[in-house]
């Protein structure tokens, strides 16, 4: 019995990680999308002061 809680309990902390991590990458990749994002408007303005600024 004592075997079975262990090996539950460490599973279930293994999934609690897995958890965790995949929240981070969902936090991370939203971040990076966002400062894509940034970049893109930035390019685009700078261009559009370069081609109509004449």
């Amino acid at each position: 019995m004592f075997w079975a809680f262990l090996m539950f309990a460490g599973i279930a902390a293994v999934f609690a990680q897995l958890g965790a991590m995949s929240v981070w990458l969902s936090v991370l990749k939203g971040g990076l999308m966002l400062a894509l994002l940034v970049v893109a408007v930035m390019g685009i303005a700078l261009l559009w002061r370069k081609v109509f600024n004449r």
